[in-house]
């Protein structure tokens, strides 16, 4: 009669350890979060209270950082606990492979089925993977937020924005008119600014504006259902590219939408996680996350 007793409360209190292992570690990991308008390291806790009073979250991320990953699904846990309406929007996966998301999120098609028909980024198994089998456990909305890529690559090599007519996954409503973007842009692909006789650059700054516009068109289309009475909290993960500053997919979403609570993450990756921010990264969004730089 004793064993049972004995097998159950040793198996109590391994599960007790292993949650506060967990628990540890959130506050004992490999980053440090910063509120941007003060300056000041603040705790993980604060952070999720502040995000989960909001419209939308932007996670910007450096795609292959194993600690912002690891941050990232922290961050949707505690927000969907907070939020139980969470919807999750994702760069990583393109409009038109919506139908087989939700089919493998509900699971009427296997796993391998799912991944050999939806184009998944090279590192989705270990970065994006545990979103989105959280995702389906809890039985969380995901959108496939970004326009397809065989579109966008369309305009960036073939004839800008004209080169996807009326595709069906292509956004009507394509904005470039955003100087600083263009210039941030620019000094990214290694140039001063995108000069006017410059199509080539021209072409591929239409393309990093059409995938902001299909991201901020897909967000945009959660609140486009009249009949629905829920205040849903939107996280979208992106490339901090597109959420940095506001601009992108931001302020494109903005336009589509008018008075949306935004709030936006950057991610810096630093092998000093303790330091002051620099005036330009106190502008990138309202959190920093310094997170130590991948392997």
């Amino acid at each position: 009669m004793n064993a049972p007793t004995l097998h159950s409360s040793v198996l109590a209190t391994i599960l007790l350890f292993c949650s506060s292992c967990s628990s540890m570690g959130v506050r004992g990991g490999d980053y440090r979060i910063y509120e941007t308008a003060s300056g000041e390291e603040i705790e993980f806790e604060q952070m999720i209270s502040d995000l989960s009073a909001v419209d939308v979250v932007f996670l910007g991320e450096e795609h292959g950082n194993d600690a912002g990953h690891r941050l990232q699904l922290w961050t949707i846990r505690q927000l969907h606990q907070n939020r139980p309406e969470l919807v999750i929007s994702l760069e990583q996966f393109e409009a038109d492979v919506q139908a087989r998301l939700d089919a493998y999120l509900v699971g009427e098609i296997s796993e391998e089925e799912f991944l050999t028909t939806s184009r998944p980024w090279g590192n989705y198994t270990e970065h994006y993977r545990p979103i989105i089998e959280y995702a389906r456990r809890e039985g969380i909305p995901v959108i496939a937020a970004n326009i397809p890529r065989p579109l966008a690559s369309r305009v960036a090599k073939e004839g800008g924005l004209y080169a996807v007519g009326h595709e069906e996954f292509a956004p009507w409503e394509v904005w470039t008119d955003e100087p600083e973007y263009a210039q941030l842009f620019a000094e990214a692909m290694g140039r001063t600014h995108i000069d006017e006789n410059d199509k080539g650059l021209q072409r591929w700054f239409d393309a990093q504006c059409i995938k902001d516009s299909m991201m901020a068109k897909s967000i945009a289309g959660v609140w486009q259902d009249p009949s629905s009475s829920e205040q849903p909290l939107v996280v979208h993960l992106c490339g901090k590219f597109h959420s940095n500053y506001g601009l992108g997919t931001v302020s494109r979403l903005e336009r589509r939408r008018e008075g949306l609570d935004i709030k936006i993450v950057s991610m810096v990756s630093d092998e000093t996680l303790r330091r002051p921010l620099t005036a330009d990264e106190r502008r990138t969004g309202d959190f920093i996350w310094i997170v130590e730089p991948a392997d």
